[in-house]
């Protein structure tokens, strides 16, 4: 019984706590849910909406082919704003971001632009 208790916490830990790695556009949340929601690409999201403070208040995230959008926990935003002040690229800001990732939301490890 105890092999059989420690086998299913293993599995669970493995299951839910396993790091991802997800890409797409690096968008602000207040763009990036009205994109997921009209089904439109981040391709045309640009580096001056993401600097807005009205945009950029509400953190940040990853706009998925899918048009799925994942929100970023508060070191992903960090992480997050770290990058956009450091790139050059001024639109079409594709990431590939790394971390746990819990319903829409993901707990992010590293964050860098897609080569």
């Amino acid at each position: 019984m105890g092999r059989f208790i420690l086998v299913l916490v293993l599995l669970a830990g493995t299951a839910f706590g396993a790091d991802v790695t997800i890409q797409g556009h690096l968008v602000d949340a207040v763009c990036g849910r009205g994109f997921a929601r009209k089904g439109k690409s981040g391709a045309g999201h640009n580096k001056a909406c993401l600097r807005v403070p009205a945009c950029s208040d509400g953190g940040y995230g990853v706009l998925t082919e899918d048009k799925r959008f994942i929100t970023f926990d508060a070191n992903g935003n960090e992480r997050a704003r770290k990058l956009i002040e450091e790139t050059s690229k001024e639109n079409d800001i594709q990431v590939v971001v790394t971390g746990a990732i819990d319903g829409d939301e993901m707990s992010v490890s590293k964050i860098e632009l897609k080569q």
